[in-house]
């Protein structure tokens, strides 16, 4: 199964590079955001089936906020990519649920198991609140 994809990444080469894997794998990448504020307007205009968050985000809302507010609008399952995964086991409060955490740097199968549960796991996308 494919999907629209918006990608959360303030890295751009990072940004470039997993989008063109993402095209490589089939899939559509409807979006580049860098900031937290400019990934929900996106993800409201653009209604991805799923949006990969990079937590470390500059600016003032952080990765984990963004994809707390687009889970709770638009029900849109959250793939977190990041290279701090420990933070999530310190406080698994800030990971939205149900949610999908991946660490850079992460193999295209990786990204493609997260991907799958993602896009075909009824429980990890939601209604919006």
């Amino acid at each position: 199964m494919t999907g629209r994809i918006l990608i959360v990444e303030d890295e751009q080469i990072i940004a470039a590079d997993l989008s063109n894997k993402l095209r490589r794998m089939g899939h559509e990448v409807v979006g580049m955001a860098i900031a937290g504020e400019e990934a929900t307007s996106m993800a409201e205009r653009l209604k991805p089936s799923v949006v990969l968050m990079d937590v470390q985000l500059e600016g003032p809302m952080s990765g984990t906020e963004a994809a707390r507010v687009i889970h709770e609008r638009m029900g849109c399952p959250i793939i977190f990519i990041t290279a701090f995964p420990g933070v999530f086991l310190r406080d698994s409060a800030q990971m939205t649920e149900p949610a999908i955490c991946i660490a850079k740097p992460f193999s295209r199968a990786q990204l493609e198991a997260a991907l799958s549960v993602a896009l075909n796991d009824p429980s990890v996308a939601n209604e919006p609140g």
